[in-house]
């Protein structure tokens, strides 16, 4: 459970930079621009770590369930929004409605068994995601919007 949970950090750490670096980015390219040249560094760190690790592309295993290829699409489409949202709202802002929205969703996906296995949503987890939707109004209330350049 530690190293799930230094992961889950480092996830965090992680996502927290690659908004500000796609914010920067989206403001001197087109949004969709941005998330195309991002997804190809990432596309070829990919191919790079999976050769250098002998891992293997495991072609087999997509067949079986390529659904999971639109998690791609997903990323686009989440880059592109984080692009057009940081200029709008200010990375703060952009993180905590991220966030909050995730968390929700999330719950959603959990109760419903959409992953598989069914996770009860119980009040402590309702009162922990209340509080971080009150977060966020908090965040993005007294956040102000970038100076249009």
């Amino acid at each position: 459970m530690y190293v799930a949970l230094l992961a889950a950090a480092i996830a965090g750490t992680l996502i927290a930079f690659q908004t500000a670096l796609i914010g920067v980015f989206g403001a001197q390219v087109h949004p969709f621009v941005a998330a195309t040249w991002v997804h190809g560094a990432g596309l070829v760190f990919g191919i790079v770590g999976v050769l250098v690790s002998r891992l293997g592309f495991q072609a087999d295993v997509v067949r079986e369930a390529p659904l999971g290829l639109l998690a791609g699409v997903a990323g686009m489409l989440l880059v592109t929004a984080i692009a057009v949202a940081v200029g709008g709202v200010g990375l703060a802002s952009t993180l905590a409605i991220v966030t909050g929205v995730q968390l929700l969703v999330g719950f959603v996906l959990e109760a419903t068994g959409f992953l598989g296995r069914a996770v009860a949503v119980d009040p402590v987890r309702i009162g922990g995601a209340v509080l971080i939707v009150i977060g966020v109004v908090l965040v993005v209330g007294r956040g102000s919007a970038p100076a249009a350049a």
